[in-house]
This record gives C-alpha cells, sequence and structure tokens, in this order.
C-alpha cells in the first residue's frame, strides 16, 4: 500500500488484554462458580454415601431376621417333630389315662436336649392334666383357650399354639405349643409343650443389634424375648404387626417407632407358629461412620475452598499490580514460562531429593559398618554421624512423603481371618482370569491396626497386582511372622526394630524397573495410562504403615512379578513380652561359598556377614558368572543363590547347573519375593532350602551352618 501527502501510516494494532476490571469480574464469576459445582458435588456426594450407609443397614437388618426366623422355624420344627413321637407312642401308653409311671420317661426323654422348653404335659379330653415333666401341674384343669377347645372340634389342625402368658415357674413369657392326641379317629386329649425364648437370649445377644433391639413377637402382641431388655421407653412394634396382619410375612421400614428414636426395621414371620423376629436398628449409629467421613470430607472441603480462594486472591493482587495491560500472546508466553519453571523446579527438587538420599544411604551403611569396629571412645561420635544421617533421611522423607490424617482405631487385629473374610471380595475384583492362594501362617500373631485400614490395603495392593496382570495370572496372600532387628532398622529408618505381622502380596505381572520400584510409593506416581489410574493407591498403603508403626517393602523383577510386603506392629496388651533371642552369637565356618547377587548393597552386606564368621565367600553378580566360577577350579562347598536375576539364566538354573558340575554341593536361594510364591511358580524346586529376604546376619549365618551340617 502506497502512502501520499507525506502522512505516515498508522501501526499495526496490538491486542489488548481485558481491562483489570473485565478481568477480575470473569476470575471471581468462575470461583463462584467453581465453589458452588465443588459444593454441589460434595453434598451429592455425601448424600449418596448416606444412601448406601442407610442400605447397608437394611440388608444387616433384613439378614439379621431372615437369620433368627429360620434358625426359630428349625426350632420349632424340632418341638413339633418331639410331639409328633409322643403322639405315636400315646396309644402303646394308655393314652392320657395310662400309668404316669409309663408316660414321664417318654416325656422326659423328650425334653432332654430341648433348651426351648419349659415343660410337656398330657391333657385329657375333659382338660385335665395328666402327666407333666413338671410335678405341680399333675391335676390341674386346662380348660381355656384354643387347645381345649380343639379337643371337641374335629376339623382342627393336628398343631396348636395359644397366646404367650407369663410362665408361673420361669422368668420371662411361655407359649403353649401343642398336638392333639388320636385314638381310632377320635381325639382323646393333647400333648402340650411350653415353649420359652429365654434359652434363645444368648444367641440373640451376641448378634450386635447396633443400639437397636432385636425382639421376638407373637402375633398377638405379645414380647416373648426382648434383646437387650430394654429400660425406659420401649421400641413400638404397632407397625410390625400391622404390616403382618396385612399378609406380609415379611417387611422392612424406616421411621419412628412410637415415641423412640428413627429405626431401620425388618422382621420375618415364622410359618404356622404366629411367632415374628422384628430386628430393629438405630438410625442414629448406622450413620455414625457416614457422619465421621462428612466430618473429614467437610474439613476437606473447607481446606480446599479456603487454598483455592487464596489462590484466587493472590491472582487478583498480581492482577492489581500490573500497572500495563499485556497483550494476550504476552499472557500466553507468560503463563507458558511460568509453567516450565515450576516443571523445572520440580524435576530439580526431585533430583536433588534423590541424589541426598544416596548419599545418606553410603553414610549410614558405612557408619553402621563403623560401630562394630571402633573402639568405645569413638563410638558417641559414630552414633552422633548416624543420629544427624537419620535426622536428615526423615527430613527428605517428610518433604516426599505422602501422610494420610484419619483417625486410626488401633486394636489387635487378626490378620489371618480378615483375609479370609475377604476372600469373596477379593475373586470378584480380581476377575476370573486371576488365580488365587493364600498361605496363612499358622500361630500367627495379633497385630496392632485398624481392621479396616487392612482390608483397604489388602484391596489396593490386589486391585494393583490386577492391574498389572491384564492378561491374567495369579495372586498368591501370604502371612507370617517376623522379627526386624537393629541392622535391619539401621537400613531402614522409618523401621523400629522389634516383632510383626507381615501381610505378603505376590503377583505374577510385569514388575518393576529399579526407577519405578524406588517410585512406587510416591503420591500421585503411576505408570497407568490417563484415567485408569490415580497413583496413590500405594502411597495408601505407605501412609497407613507409617501410622500404625509399620513397614512396607517391595521387591519387583521386570517381567517376573511383584510382592509388596506390609510389616504391622505385633500387638502385645496383654501378652508378656518375651525375652529377645540372642542376636550376637556366631555361626562359624571355614567352607567355601559362593554368592550369586545381582544387588550390589545385599552382595556387600552378605559377604561381609559370612566373612566376619570365618566362610570364604566368592561373589557372582548374575548367573552366567556364576557358571563361570562352578567350571573353573575353585573349592565350593556351598551355593547361595537370588532367584530371580538380569539376564538368561535363573537362581534354579544356576542349582541345577552346580549340581550337576558338582555333586554334592549344597545349595540355598534366597529371594526378596514371597517363598510360597517362588516355590509354587516353579522358580525353585519343591523342597528346596530357602532364605526369604530380608534376613539379618545371624540368621543368614544360621541357615548356612545348618545346611552344611545337614
Amino acid at each position: 500500500m502506497s502512502v501520499s501527502n507525506g502522512e505516515r501510516a498508522p501501526p499495526k494494532a496490538q491486542p489488548s488484554a481485558p481491562s483489570y476490571a473485565d478481568l477480575r469480574r470473569r476470575v471471581l464469576l468462575f470461583a463462584s462458580l467453581f465453589c458452588v459445582f465443588v459444593l454441589l458435588v460434595a453434598f451429592a456426594g455425601f448424600g449418596v454415601l448416606r444412601q448406601s450407609a442407610i442400605q447397608a443397614a437394611e440388608k444387616r437388618s433384613r439378614s439379621y431376621s431372615t437369620i433368627l426366623s429360620a434358625h426359630l422355624d428349625r426350632t420349632m420344627n424340632a418341638l413339633e417333630s418331639r410331639l409328633t413321637q409322643i403322639g405315636v407312642q400315646s396309644d402303646r401308653l394308655g393314652g392320657p389315662g395310662g400309668n404316669d409311671a409309663r408316660w414321664l420317661p417318654v416325656l422326659q426323654a423328650a425334653r432332654s436336649g430341648a433348651n426351648t422348653v419349659v415343660s410337656l404335659s398330657v391333657i385329657d379330653r375333659d382338660g385335665v392334666i395328666r402327666h407333666s415333666t413338671l410335678t405341680p401341674l399333675v391335676g390341674r384343669e386346662r380348660r381355656e383357650g384354643t387347645i381345649y377347645q380343639s379337643l371337641d372340634a374335629s376339623t382342627s389342625p393336628e398343631i396348636l399354639t395359644e397366646t404367650p402368658s407369663p410362665s408361673e415357674f420361669h422368668d420371662g413369657m411361655i407359649m403353649p405349643f401343642a398336638r392333639r392326641l388320636i385314638s381310632n379317629g377320635r381325639v382323646v386329649g393333647a400333648v402340650v409343650a411350653a415353649f420359652s425364648a429365654e434359652s434363645l437370649r444368648d444367641f440373640y445377644g451376641s448378634i450386635d443389634a447396633e443400639g437397636g433391639q432385636i425382639r421376638l413377637l407373637h402375633e398377638s402382641g405379645v414380647s416373648l424375648l426382648e434383646e437387650p431388655r430394654v429400660v425406659g421407653q420401649r421400641i413400638s412394634v404397632d407397625r410390625v404387626l400391622e404390616s403382618y396382619r396385612a399378609g406380609k410375612a415379611s417387611g422392612g421400614f424406616i421411621g419412628l417407632l412410637g415415641d423412640g428414636p428413627v429405626m431401620i426395621t425388618s422382621y420375618a414371620a415364622v410359618r404356622d407358629t404366629g411367632l415374628i423376629v422384628v430386628t430393629s436398628l438405630s438410625e442414629q449409629q448406622a450413620l455414625s461412620a457416614w457422619r465421621q467421613e462428612v466430618l473429614i470430607g467437610g474439613f476437606i472441603l473447607v481446606g480446599v475452598l479456603i487454598a483455592f480462594g487464596l489462590a484466587v486472591a493472590l491472582m487478583l493482587r498480581q492482577l492489581e499490580a500490573r500497572a500495563v495491560a499485556e497483550t494476550a500472546l504476552l499472557q500466553q508466553q507468560q503463563r507458558f514460562a511460568d509453567a516450565q519453571r515450576l516443571e523445572s523446579l520440580g524435576q530439580l527438587t526431585g533430583g536433588v531429593a534423590h541424589d541426598f538420599n544416596n548419599l545418606l544411604t553410603v553414610i549410614i551403611n558405612a557408619s553402621d559398618s563403623l560401630l562394630s569396629r571402633v573402639s568405645e571412645d569413638l563410638r558417641p561420635r559414630v552414633d552422633a554421624i548416624l543420629y544427624a544421617a537419620d535426622n536428615a533421611a526423615n527430613l527428605i522423607k517428610q518433604l516426599l512423603a505422602f501422610s494420610r490424617r484419619q483417625a486410626l482405631q488401633l486394636v489387635a487385629v487378626d490378620v489371618n481371618a480378615t483375609v479370609a473374610a475377604m476372600d469373596e471380595m477379593l475373586r470378584r475384583s480380581l476377575g476370573v482370569r486371576v488365580e488365587t492362594e493364600f498361605v496363612l501362617a499358622p500361630n500367627l500373631w495379633r497385630a496392632h491396626a485398624d481392621r479396616a485400614q487392612v482390608e483397604s490395603a489388602l484391596l489396593n495392593l490386589g486391585i494393583n497386582a490386577r492391574d498389572a496382570m491384564p492378561d491374567g495370572g495369579k495372586l498368591t496372600i501370604e502371612t507370617h511372622n517376623a522379627h526386624l532387628d537393629d541392622h535391619y532398622a539401621a537400613l531402614n529408618p522409618d523401621v523400629a526394630p522389634g516383632d510383626y505381622v507381615a501381610l505378603a502380596v505376590t503377583d505374577t505381572g510385569f514388575g518393576m524397573t529399579p526407577d519405578v520400584r524406588e517410585r512406587a510409593l510416591e503420591p500421585f506416581f503411576t505408570t497407568k495410562e490417563v484415567g485408569k489410574g490415580s497413583g496413590l493407591g500405594l502411597s495408601m498403603v505407605y501412609g497407613f504403615a507409617r501410622q500404625s508403626k509399620g513397614h512396607v517393602k517391595i521387591y519387583s523383577e521386570v517381567g517376573r512379578g511383584t510382592t509388596v510386603r506390609l510389616y504391622l506392629p505385633r500387638d502385645l496388651a496383654g501378652v508378656e513380652a518375651l525375652p529377645a533371642a540372642d542376636s550376637g552369637a556366631l555361626e562359624t565356618g571355614t567352607e567355601s561359598i559362593l554368592l550369586v547377587e545381582d544387588d550390589a548393597q545385599v552382595r556387600m552386606l552378605a559377604t561381609a556377614s559370612l566373612r566376619e564368621r570365618g566362610y570364604t565367600v566368592i561373589e557372582a553378580t548374575n548367573g552366567a558368572e556364576a557358571i563361570s566360577v562352578l567350571d573353573g577350579g575353585e573349592h565350593i562347598d556351598l551355593v547361595l543363590t537370588d532367584v530371580v536375576m538380569p539376564g538368561a539364566l535363573t537362581g534354579r538354573e544356576v542349582a541345577d547347573h552346580a549340581l550337576t558340575a558338582r555333586p554334592g554341593v549344597k545349595v540355598l536361594f534366597t529371594s526378596g519375593y514371597a517363598d510360597a510364591s517362588v516355590m509354587r511358580n516353579g522358580l525353585i524346586a519343591a523342597g528346596a532350602r530357602f532364605l526369604s529376604k530380608p534376613y539379618r546376619g545371624g540368621q543368614l549365618a544360621a541357615t548356612v551352618r545348618a545346611l552344611l551340617d545337614a
């Protein structure tokens, strides 16, 4: 374009950014909408969780009613059978007017073992009690009620019941339950059982009514049994009777029962008896866990909103401080530069922490090794180095670790029972393509932990293992007792020496590279595709273990699988602690040992431990080096080999070659994998000697000595 009259063409306008007021309005609108959205989602989530808690309580209530009514049905059927057997013998015993000496043993035998029967009596057609296991009743007249009236009614049912009434001779209510006696087609009397539900009280009391009550009712409204016994306001059963009399043999509802609290109630009738089992659970107690979740979630939500508000306020302050509006392009470039700077800072922080931890590892191991070699006057200085190194390691862990701050209910947990109880849930979660195996140690100690968090940790580990086996595989869950000593604690600063209950979960999946294994417990770290994993599963397990004063250890090899061991402290409440075993005893020897181990630190520590006990140790870092040594001329008494190693050869192949090349040589396998999983996956031969990692120096020496002496 040409320019005339000496005028200059106007400069090209730069795209201007919105004014501060407009941008501030947009930010505030977005922040408000975001907060409203978060609140709506939170309230909806809390509502869903509340409904789930109510539904779970309804299911429990129905289950209790169904189970108890089925149990009572079997009890009444057994009672009916006893009355039928007595009726069959009536003619042989001379009918109701027969000799009492003949009748009484039959009645007593029928009553024996029937805890719900207070007495058995025989009445004649005139309503007079002729025979009874309760002597004071003999001779009394019983001419009221359905049973007496049925003696003249030919169409009455064979089995009859009456409205319960207070017992004259026992505590509680009794319900007459009778069978008519028929001789030559004519009703001659009846045998009557006085049914009492008091013997069921302990059984009903063993069921957690969750702040409510379990009741056994008669259709007339009379209560035979209430557990627990109610003090003060009784729970109304009018709605139950109304529903039952409307023809519904079972049902349930939620609401006020009389003037009492809101109850989650279910009932189930026992056929042909007029008995109804009613289970009422307190809605308040059923929602107690939900209220805790709402409280914790509310605190988290408030914290998120406060942090978001501070971020918005900071953003507005930064915008307000700008004197000159920037163009949209400059703003985009600045945001991109900021993102790059934050990413670089994160990578730098992670790298420094990683390198610093490597330095601390060297310092801690070197200092620990010096403890047994320096003089007494120098030990405090070495201890000071270890103390400072441990504090530095803890500081780095605090900067990078993920900590869950939930309130734990630490009790004595039977880990075996917990694993067994989750069998069905695990199988459903894992799917049919994953084979599961449980190897539960007998005489397992109790763990001092939160049972719910143990279940959550096991489920998280199981799901992680399932995701590592997309084409199916095998999952092994093991438990065993473990003692972690001072040496192991020195190598793992977050472990306190002592007794632990170990829960190991082993899969046959992809496995982890050393880099991935090192980061596996970091929060939000995941190798899964976007949207298929949050990276919090192992972090939650790790956080739970640390809060429980426990420990998590991961063993993994690429292409072989992974073992995650969760160590939980042994519960010592009410149990006298046993004296610690003497770990200072040395199992010495002069034999020659070939040590095959790819982990340099483990190889160094095992070699040092064996050599200080007098053994000659030849080191090999993989299977190929071990084969070369075995084919050489050096004398070897025992091969100590890791099971899974990098390269083409496994520990079993090294052992097979050793036994072929040197008949009579002893072989000891070791691995970080769970021992039962290693054996069942064919990595070592059945019956082979196996030492599971981590092991103590004394344990290694004792195992080697025992194998050499065998």
